[in-house]
Formats: C-alpha cells, structure tokens, sequence
C-alpha cells in the first residue's frame, strides 16, 4: 500500500485543480522535504493558468514548509 506522501505526489498531477489543491495541502502538513522536487515540477505546470491561483499558493506554501530551496532560485 502507498504511504500518505505517495498518494499525495500522485494526486498533484490529477486532472481537477481541486484535487491538486487537496493534495498540496496535504503534502504542507507533512513538510516532507522528500515531496519538494514533485511540488515544484506541479507548480511549474500549475501557474501556466492563473485560473488555478488557490492551487498555485497550497503549493508554494506547501514547498515552504518542506524546506525545498531550489524553489526559491537564484535571487
């Protein structure tokens, strides 16, 4: 059976912005520092339409709280 964090990095590339919105909240209350590279790869695609802002932010604050600092690029 797939852990939490599994299920939730599958869920960030399910067709229904809601269900990618549910998924990066999870993935912000584990702080994984594993789901990072995933949640950057979704958001990367996910500000591509600004339709889905309530996603685009559950998953930056999603990538704030796993630490992910390639996310923060080169300032």
């Amino acid at each position: 059976m797939a852990s939490t964090l599994d299920k939730a990095v599958e869920q960030l590339g399910h067709r229904l912005s809601p269900k990618r919105r549910s998924a990066a909240t999870r993935l912000r209350r584990l702080a994984d520092p594993a789901a990072g590279p995933p949640l950057l790869e979704a958001l990367e695609r996910e500000v591509r339409d600004s339709r889905t802002w309530e996603t685009q932010y559950q998953m930056v604050m999603a990538l704030g709280m796993c630490g992910h600092r390639p996310a923060l690029g080169s300032a």
